[in-house]
């Protein structure tokens, strides 16, 4: 399984406490709306391809990718059919 990162110079430096782990499974009629937040998050991308936004640029990602978002760094996801990933924060 390959790994990659879609965004961010740092692994989450300020991820010193996990406040959630969660599982999601999103489809095109609940897409995960974008926002912000003040603690940084990891995703992992378990199965399927989607688009993550982030700070308003959408980048394609697919099974076996690790997004980090940066804290207050707008981000959301999108799909066409499903995925499921992992929310870490």
């Amino acid at each position: 399984m390959m790994w990659s990162v879609a965004l961010g110079s740092t692994i989450a430096p300020d991820l010193d406490v996990v406040r959630h782990f969660v599982t999601r499974v999103t489809t095109p009629e609940n897409p995960f709306t974008p926002h912000k937040h003040a603690v940084p998050e990891l995703w992992f991308i378990v199965e399927g391809e989607a688009l993550v936004t982030l700070d308003g640029v959408e980048h394609p990602v697919e099974s076996g990718d690790l997004i980090v978002i940066d804290p207050w760094v707008e981000h959301g996801l999108r799909v066409e059919k499903q995925a499921t990933w992992i929310c870490l924060g």
